[in-house]
């Protein structure tokens, strides 16, 4: 194992959520957002430290670390930054989105020291809150209508075509899915997030990260964190897998399984043969956006090429 992945969830935070690595996250938000921050500049919550996963490794309690928060909080000069990783598709996304950045802009509100005070020395609490970035890292397809990698949305009237006054709040989507990408810098980051690699033209700050994640240069307890990290990520995946098996889907599939009800019913193996293939079918659609396609075909019995013949016709 040359590189760990980076979206091990260790990983991800020791690159960017470090003290001694500011360089990286400041590069992140410069080439997303276009705006320059100094490392010295960078302020972060809840750092990067291999302590915070020694207590869910001493009993192994695998879905509890699967399910440790993969997010980045900072702030800089006069703005906050929130980052989040979603490797696979999940419910409510778009809600989940919104409610992070939004629940940063509001905790500054009525801040000490950091309100304007007028001639009278009456502090304005609503002075306090600054512009928030957000920028989600997602290894899934989630907006279908397009193939732009980047989408960066601010407070905006689409009727009248003008923006907010002021810039308060940008909530940026990274689809490392897509190919489309804007700029250099941020084809180098999706190279990295795939791949952990970079090229010789890359800036320092992305090569930087990719001989972090070298697995030479962890130290054993992090290997043992991380080993642990990916153990509980396959026990989570196995786990989906099967309650998928056990019908949690069934309300979604139950119109096209009639082949296998109508077959239990009058005892006809032909009614749950294609019972079984429709709820099979069905299931591999589920988990598209979660799995490879080897990996749902082993998981649903169905074949490599009809699994792909679905992702085919799920893109149409």
């Amino acid at each position: 194992m040359e590189r760990i992945s980076p979206t091990n969830d260790l990983l991800f935070r020791k690159v960017l959520a470090s003290e001694n690595h500011k360089d990286i996250l400041g590069g992140l938000i410069g080439d997303f957002f276009g705006v320059e921050v100094a490392p010295e500049e960078i302020t972060i919550e809840n750092p990067y430290s291999i302590e915070s996963y020694k207590e869910y490794i001493k009993d192994e309690e695998a879905i509890v670390l699967r399910s440790t928060i993969k997010d980045i909080a900072a702030s800089f000069k006069s703005a906050d930054f929130v980052s989040e990783l979603q490797v696979r598709k999940t419910s409510f996304y778009d809600e989940r989105s919104i409610y992070y950045p939004f629940e940063k802009f509001i905790k500054n509100y009525n801040k000490a020291g950091a309100m304007v005070v007028d001639s009278e020395g009456r502090p304005n609490r609503y002075s306090s809150l600054i512009p928030v970035y957000a920028l989600n890292i997602l290894g899934y397809t989630h907006f279908k209508n397009d193939d732009d990698a980047l989408r960066v949305f601010e407070l905006y009237d689409p009727k009248r075509n003008k923006r907010f006054n002021k810039n308060l709040v940008n909530i940026g989507f990274f689809e490392l899915k897509k190919t489309n990408i804007e700029t250099e810098n941020q084809k180098h980051w999706r190279k990295y997030f795939i791949s952990g690699e970079t090229v010789a033209d890359a800036p320092d700050y992305i090569k930087k990260a990719s001989q972090i994640i070298e697995w030479v240069n962890l130290d054993e307890e992090e290997k043992r964190m991380v080993r642990a990290l990916e153990k509980a990520q396959a026990t989570y995946d196995a786990g989906m897998v099967t309650s998928y098996h056990e019908g949690k889907v069934e309300g979604r599939v139950e119109g096209k399984a009639e082949g296998r009800a109508e077959g239990k019913a009058e005892g006809k193996a032909e009614g749950r043969v294609e019972g079984a293939q429709n709820k099979a079918i069905e299931i591999a659609r589920s988990l598209l956006d979660i799995l490879d396609v080897d990996t749902i075909a082993l998981k649903t019995k169905l074949t490599v090429e009809q699994v792909t013949a679905l992702k085919t016709e799920l893109a149409l």
